[in-house]
């Protein structure tokens, strides 16, 4: 950047005229903006971020859409005055529309940023001590601090789009069709035409050309190795082999009027690619947030040919919580620092146990803390009037009385069809007291429940910020039902996605203050939308693995770990949370995850046992969950162990003894050098 300053004597004062300038590749209608933590240059608000100015043309380079794209120089002057006040700084990529009316902010979509943890820093004291070190410096994007830390962008104003097929969704109706390789394109259709035509004087029926949609690109990714980030689109499209996960995405600021025409091409060993029909998706089509269309190919003689099945996603931005660019977590992890040790449900699936406290209480997540715990393990899901609950299973067993006094039965009923207030208030019996026989003098049923309130059942999300321990990090399991492989649905009617998500998510940036969470979900959509609906907290996929054949999901990304590690990487996640029995049946998997980069968390009944805790940390994984109690040695069955020889807890399982933040924090206190902050 280059700099210089006026001194007003009079006013004691400074102003500083500073040039940003910074080289970044970019492609056709990209800017790249300026936004920082004083009101000149946004306040952290990329809305009111400045847009700097190309001042030289990039090195070309032809892509599959013939755009040009290149490294550019990129910059703008501003006057900076407020005494001698540090300015920080980051630089981001964007495609923005200016605004026709003054009631109404630019819309900005953000593709790339800088998210080092430590912002860019102009300090007018250390430039009126050595100017020349500011002076006629080129920025490049994305690398400062001898770190390297660039993001893509969430969803500030527009919609993004998913066009799934997986699970073989392409039947051709001629069975010697079905043999051939096909390659799909998806083209962007822009349908606002279709509100301002007007009938001819001659009605024949013409066909009518879509126009496409120029400002909307659409990529593709396939969820395999090498080919799973969002790309642009071949000439003849991508080719669909069996057992694909394939993947079209697209953005777009008027989703009602975005439609799709998807082209179908026939590949052949000796000549080009040949188009052999098509189909549409329109936006009438698409209106829940997630569902499965089978469309019909349309062969050129305008005969269908075919179907596919189209499983489409709408990931809509969280309106009413605007977000900072001052920060992100999203893709940062400390890994020089040991695995850190996470309390499952609390202190763990031990409420069964008469000396035990419930999971997913207050009580359970504040005596982890207590004990060591550096993150809790919790569960959210939502009650009927729309308020985030923690508790494990969608449906819960309640006690009801019979007309005869004596008699008690459970009844199974759904945690979203009861308020707050009336789940609080429920006398709850454990799944083991609804499949057992009555016993009235140890059933939990016949007695009256008069435990304090942080052992009682259903906390909510905004009590468990309040009461724990502000160094206890949060692992937030967003629970959604899925499908099995065997036609079960955990639950159905249940609330939409992106409602779900948008609610859940308030409450964490309404409370979380200066907590570190971590979100996780066995649901892949949920990921997503936990990833491009803010820009601060990590998320991490939850997958089991092939080792529960009776319960596997019927969703491949959340049971194969490969295609899961690549769903990761595609939609730009943390990383993924691994049954821990499949790490340790298969540790080059633990090699995959670390070759992408990603961070790996473990749970499973097997991390409940000592001696695996430890190979797991040698193994390299950077979370553990696990429950408070743990066996040694020998002993299989957690729930049988009576020797209290056998059972630790978290606190003996940790080098500390104590919760790795607080110690962190401790520690720092102590030393006079500055913190840094990127060890957060």
């Amino acid at each position: 950047m280059c700099i210089s300053f006026l001194h007003q004597l009079m006013q004691i004062s400074m102003a500083f005229e500073v040039t940003f300038c910074v080289r970044a590749e970019t492609d056709t209608g990209d800017s790249v903006c300026l936004v920082g933590d004083c009101e000149k240059i946004g306040n952290w608000n990329p809305h009111h971020a400045v847009i700097l100015t190309r001042v030289s043309s990039p090195v070309t380079s032809k892509t599959a859409n013939n755009t040009s794209n290149g490294m550019n120089i990129w910059k703008k002057t501003i006057t900076l005055s407020d005494d001698t006040k540090d300015c920080r700084y980051r630089y981001f990529i964007a495609r923005i529309v200016e605004s026709d009316s003054e009631d109404s902010e630019r819309v900005v979509d953000v593709l790339r940023w800088e998210t080092n943890i430590k912002p860019r820093l102009f300090s007018p004291r250390d430039y009126l001590k050595d100017p020349a070190m500011y002076e006629n410096t080129i920025d490049t994007f994305g690398e400062f601090g001898q770190k390297k830390h660039v993001s893509t962008g969430w969803l500030t104003d527009e919609t993004e789009i998913h066009l799934r097929l997986h699970s073989n969704p392409i039947y051709m109706w001629k069975s010697r069709h079905r043999t051939q390789t096909y390659s799909i394109k998806c083209t962007p259709l822009d349908l606002r035409f279709r509100d301002t035509m007007h009938g001819d004087e001659e009605d024949d029926y013409q066909p009518i050309t879509i126009p496409t949609a120029n400002y909307t690109k659409v990529f593709v990714s396939t969820l395999k190795n090498g080919q799973e980030k969002p790309h642009i689109q071949k000439t003849y499209g991508e080719v669909y082999n069996p057992d694909d996960f394939m993947i079209f995405s697209a953005r777009t600021i008027d989703p009602e009027y975005l439609g799709f025409q998807l082209n179908w091409f026939v590949h052949f060993p000796d000549k080009d690619p040949k188009n052999i029909g098509y189909n549409y998706i329109i936006p009438m089509e698409m209106k829940n947030t997630n569902d499965v269309k089978t469309i019909l190919i349309t062969g050129l003689t305008h005969k269908p040919i075919g179907q596919v099945k189209v499983d489409y996603l709408l990931i809509k931005p969280l309106v009413g919580l605007p977000m900072t660019m001052e920060v992100s977590y999203q893709n940062y992890w400390n890994f020089e620092r040991a695995a850190l040790d996470i309390g499952h449900k609390g202190m763990g699936s031990a409420h069964s146990q008469k000396e035990s406290v419930r999971e997913n209480t207050i009580a359970s997540l504040q005596s982890a803390g207590s004990h060591g715990a550096d993150f809790v393990e919790f569960d959210v899901m939502l009650s009927k009037d729309l308020v985030p609950v923690i508790y494990h299973d969608f449906h819960a067993f309640a006690t009801y009385r019979k007309k005869r006094r004596d008699e008690l039965e459970n009844f199974r009923v759904s945690v979203k069809d009861l308020t707050v207030a009336e789940l609080q208030s429920m006398q709850l019996s454990s799944v083991h007291a609804a499949n057992e026989k009555d016993d009235r003098e140890s059933d939990e049923r016949y007695e009256d429940n008069v435990d304090p309130k942080e052992t009682q059942p259903f906390p909510t999300l905004k009590q468990c910020f309040e009461d724990v321990d502000e160094h206890v990090g949060f692992n937030v399991e967003v629970k959604y039902p899925m499908l099995r492989m065997n036609g079960y649905i955990e639950e159905s009617t249940y609330f939409d996605r992106n409602k779900f998500v948008d609610i859940i998510l308030k409450s964490v940036f309404e409370n979380a203050k200066d907590r570190r969470i971590v979100f996780s979900s066995f649901d892949p959509d949920i990921c997503t939308l936990l990833r491009l609906k803010q820009n601060k907290y990590p998320v991490l996929l939850l997958t089991v693995g092939r080792i529960r054949h009776d319960e596997e999901r019927a969703d491949p990304r959340c049971v194969y770990v490969p295609i899961g590690v690549n769903f990761v990487n595609f939609a730009n996640i943390l990383g993924i949370n691994v049954n821990s029995k499949t790490i340790l049946d298969n540790h080059e998997l633990i090699k995959d995850v670390k070759k992408s980069g990603q961070v790996l968390f473990c749970w499973g009944e097997e991390t409940n046992d000592s001696n695996v805790i430890n190979k797991l940390r040698e193994l390299g994984v950077d979370g553990i969950i696990y429950d408070r109690w743990m066996v040694h040695e020998d002993v299989s069955d957690l729930w049988i162990v009576n020797d209290a020889k056998n059972i630790i807890g978290i606190d003996q399982m940790k080098s500390t003894k104590e919760n790795v933040f607080k110690l962190e924090k401790r520690l720092k206190e102590n030393v006079s050098q500055p913190v840094d902050n990127d060890s957060k």
